[in-house]
């Protein structure tokens, strides 16, 4: 959203699903953690599914209001047959 200061974000639309291969990467210690990234999101994503609507109002306030949508992608390195690179 555009205000006399600069832009400003308006609302974060994620996937229904995300890998854990996407997940580990908001953690810094992944191993230690209880894994809870985007539990809360993806129960509010599945009810919004159940009703039909999938997150349709979200999308549409965002189409409606901003100028600038960024999108997050990354790769899925289990799907692909190559071997993971070693640190």
């Amino acid at each position: 959203v555009e205000t006399p200061r600069g832009l400003r974000a308006l609302t974060s639309v994620w996937a229904g699903h995300l890998s854990e291969e996407v997940k580990r990467r908001f953690y810094k210690t992944w191993h230690k953690s209880k894994k809870k990234a985007f539990t809360k999101y993806q129960k509010r994503w599945e009810e919004a599914s159940k009703e039909g609507k999938a997150m349709t109002a979200e999308i549409e306030r965002a189409k409606k209001y901003c100028q600038v949508i960024r999108a997050i992608c990354h790769t899925q390195v289990g799907k692909a047959k190559l071997g993971q690179k070693k640190a």
